[in-house]
Formats: structure tokens, sequence, C-alpha cells
């Protein structure tokens, strides 16, 4: 049973009316679409990640995007709005929580084998044809797609949700976490009073205030690099450069950083692009996590074939020859396992076993490799965390 709110109204929590709110996102038309963004102008706060622009306008700076609103005018992602002289963004509820291991977010270097609560909200800052997580990521931007229901929650609930459950992260997924930056900051805020880590699974579009503002809340940014060309970010809406730009920030910032790319066919699977961006990442940091996953059809792709491993195996090999010392494979189940364990790259023992996900051995003592005493980067545990 899904725990509820504690009686905080997030809309009157600092200061302005929930008929004022509501009045201000009120639909135009009587659509599934109308009737979601207009109950979810009740759960919102007055946002932080905003400044004035001298024209009048307020400027978001949630996403790289940085949406210039006039009075009334919602940003591009349809969860951040503007009424009178406050943004308003989302807080109080989620639209998806599951308890599952860590890794099924795609992140191998955070307490593997663990369980996490991962969450997530309505909205989304880009578009992508192939989102595994189109209702409640596009909900606001398309009738076609069926949101789940909505679920108002406080922040204590919710990491209560997760300690009872046993679990030893939480982390913002499923929509685009910076586009609910507040409510993250709530949440996680709340989850280091009980020792859990914290992670955001984002797409990278973001800014640096915004990474700025969760670094002293947040563990862990995990990007999905969705191109490997900049100018593919047309596909799918972003701005070209911004997500490799926000590794880099992150990195900078102290927070542990991974990142993964799904492999579309015709979309980025060029094997010189890819090529260059095993690169990029390693001038980042060549101990950075590179996850490569495989195309699986899906939402306005639903015609593709799935990717080759073949593909994958090549794409993998091309980023070690790089410099990348951590390259992992997924989306194809057991037919790759060999590239989702981690190695010691001093001395090539499997440090962490898993298949499909799941962790089955892990032999690191105290974020070492047993053998020959090589520190492994990550954040393994509160007590051994190597940044």
């Amino acid at each position: 049973m899904a725990r509820r709110g504690h009686g905080e109204r997030p809309a009157e929590r600092r200061g302005l009316s929930a008929e004022r709110v509501f009045a201000a996102a009120e639909p135009a038309t009587d659509t599934p679409r109308a009737s979601l963004q207009h109950r979810l102008a009740r759960l919102t706060v007055p946002g932080d990640l905003v400044v004035p622009s001298p024209d009048g306008r307020l400027v978001c700076i949630a996403c790289a995007h940085r949406c210039a609103l006039p009075d009334g005018a919602t940003g591009l992602c349809r969860a951040r709005f503007r009424a009178g002289d406050t943004l308003r963004v989302p807080y109080g509820y989620v639209a998806a929580r599951r308890v599952m291991p860590i890794e099924r977010n795609t992140i191998y270097h955070l307490r593997p084998g663990r369980l996490g609560l991962t969450f997530g909200m309505f909205g989304c800052d880009l578009r992508c044809p192939w989102c595994s997580n189109a209702d409640i990521s596009q909900a606001l931007r398309a009738d076609d797609v069926a949101p789940p229901a909505v679920e108002p929650v406080s922040a204590a609930g919710l990491v209560q949700e997760a300690v009872t459950a046993g679990c030893e992260a939480v982390v913002s997924a499923f929509n685009e976490p910076m586009i609910t930056a507040e409510w993250a900051f709530a949440v996680f805020t709340e989850a280091r009073r009980h020792e859990l880590a914290t992670a955001l699974v984002s797409d990278g579009n973001t800014t640096p205030e915004a990474l700025a503002y969760l670094r002293p809340v947040t563990d862990v940014f995990r990007v999905d690099l969705k191109a490997a060309d900049p100018s593919h970010y047309d596909l799918v809406g972003g701005v070209r450069d911004a997500p490799l730009a926000a590794l880099r920030v992150a990195r900078e910032l102290g927070y542990w950083v991974e990142a993964v790319t799904m492999i579309v066919p015709g979309v980025n699977d060029d094997p010189g692009r890819l090529r260059d961006l095993a690169s990029d990442l390693v001038t980042i940091d060549r101990d950075l996590p590179w996850h490569l996953n495989g195309f699986v059809p899906r939402y306005r792709m639903g015609d593709r074939p799935a990717l080759s491993a073949a593909v994958l195996a090549a794409a993998a090999e091309v980023a070690y020859a790089c410099g990348l010392r951590y390259v992992y494979v997924g989306n194809v189940a057991d037919r790759l396992s060999e590239l989702s364990h981690t190695r010691c790259p001093g001395c090539y023992l499997e440090v962490v076993r898993r298949s499909n996900y799941r962790v089955l051995a892990r032999r690191l003592r105290d974020g070492c490799c047993p053998r020959c005493g090589l520190a492994i980067p990550g954040r393994w545990d509160e007590r051994h965390s190597r940044a």
C-alpha cells in the first residue's frame, strides 16, 4: 500500500493559495492530458531554480533549455510554469515508485546488489521516440499515452517506505529528475538523515546551476547520452553538447558519474561517432563507467528491430581501446554476460559478477581488489566511498 501524505499541502507550502495555482493552469480543453495538468498544478511549490530576466520574464535554470517565461507560460518540460511572480514546480507526489536492485537503474558502482527505491514524477525536457517510460515522461505532452495515477506523498513518507523495504538508496528516475529538482532535493535531504545513498538518472540536458543545487544531497549523477553525434540531439529536442558538459561539471563537483548510451539502429550506431564519444568520456574520467545498451523496440519505434549483440560487443571493444576502464553491455540478457562484470583493471579479477542486472558475487574488500589491492573507483558504501 502506498504511503500517503502527512498533512502538508504542497501548493501552499510557501504562501501561494491552492486556488490561485489551480486557476493559473486551468485547462483549455477537456482531455486526459489537460485534466492531468490541472490536477498537478495543485501539487507544486515555488521553485528555487529560477532567475529574473531584465525584460520581466522568469528564466528557469533546471534544464539547458533555460525557458524564459512570461506570466502564465509553461516550460518545454510542461511541468514547470509561471503563476504571477512565481515559478511553480512539481512537489509532493509520485507517478511511479518501485523497490528494485540499484543496478536496474544502470548504475553499477553504487552499493552493488543492494535495493533502492526508485521514484519518478510526470514530465520531461526531451521527447525521445524510443522512451521506455513514455507513460509518465510524455504524459504532459501527448494525448496518446495512458498515464498512471497521481500519488500524493511526503518526502518523509517516501523515504520511510525505502527504509522499511530495506533499501540502501533512493533514486530519482523514470522521468527527467532535473525538472523536478526541488522535489528530489527534499527527498534526498530526508534520505541522508537515514544514511541512504542518493542518485539521479538524468538525460543530462541540464545546467551547472542545477547540478550545484543538488550536489549537497546527491551522490550519483547517471546520464543517458542519447547521441554519438551532437546534431542528433535535434531529434530528441535537446541542447547540443549539454549532456557531455553536464557530466564534466558533475565530475568536477564531486558526484560519482556514470553514462549510458542506448544504441539505436540508424540513429546513433555509427562506429566512428561512438569512438568519438568514448574519446570524449576519457577526457572527463577514464574511470567513468560507460554502459552500452541495446535498443529494444518500444514507444514510437516499435517497428524497428532490436540491436544486434555483435554491434554492442564491437562498440565495447572500441571504448576499451580508447582508454575507458569500465565498459558494460546491457539489454541483451545473458548473451554478453561477460561484459556486465566489473573487473579490476590491474589484474583483471572479477570483483563484481552480474547477470542481467543481478549481482551474483561481490569480491571487493573495502572498495579494493582483493587480489592486487587496487582501489576500484565508485561509491561502494558509506564508509569506503572512492570518488
